[in-house]
């Protein structure tokens, strides 16, 4: 056995280690990713066709040490593809919210736009343009005042008056929604208690 293992490291310095200055070129060419990392990749692809001669040596050994290395390549892109099934399993443990949006937010959304909308609707129609150009349409200052024929200090004074009755608005629902929820719990909370 101790024969063989010689023979076979002769032959690995004498047909494959040559090969080695071309397969680091072709490592460092096809490997962006961290040339740093190329000579271990070499170390592994030598490891592996060394591996490899130990069952069978093969008869075209520059291929065969080419093709190992691009297969080298196509795993660890590979690998890097796929998530880890235990740092799935980690992220679940955080507790992170999922991004979905559920039926409960939709909803929600649905009923402050139309607050929003109600409230918008509430302004002087002045206030409420000034607010529509500027907040919605995303126009300057000074658009807006040409636009609707007054000054940038009307424009100023507006968004002012704008902005501050519907964030009033906003308020007073949420206020009453709130008083709505905290209605809702307290009597299930007894109907809980008298069973």
């Amino acid at each position: 056995m101790q024969n063989r293992k010689e023979t076979l490291d002769e032959w690995f310095m004498q047909a494959v280690l040559p090969h080695e200055p071309a397969l680091l070129r072709y490592l460092y060419r096809n490997w962006r990713d961290n040339s740093s990392d190329v000579k271990d990749l070499c170390q592994e692809v030598l490891t592996r066709v060394y591996s490899a001669a130990q069952q069978d040596r093969p008869i075209k050994i520059k291929a065969f040490i080419f093709t190992t290395a691009r297969n080298l390549l196509c795993d660890l892109v590979r690998r890097a593809q796929v998530v880890r099934i235990e740092s799935v399993m980690d992220m679940e443990t955080l507790n992170i919210p999922s991004e979905e949006v559920g039926v409960e937010e939709q909803v929600s959304a649905r009923q402050e736009l139309k607050y929003l909308q109600n409230a918008m609707k509430a302004l002087p129609q002045k206030c409420r343009q000034v607010v529509e150009l500027r907040r919605i349409y995303g126009f300057s200052q000074r658009e807006t005042a040409r636009r609707l024929g007054i000054s940038e200090a009307a424009v100023e004074s507006h968004i002012q008056r704008g902005v501050r009755g519907l964030s009033d608005s906003l308020r007073n629902i949420s206020e009453i929604a709130a008083t709505r929820f905290n209605a809702k719990s307290h009597s299930k909370a007894k109907k809980e208690k008298k069973t």
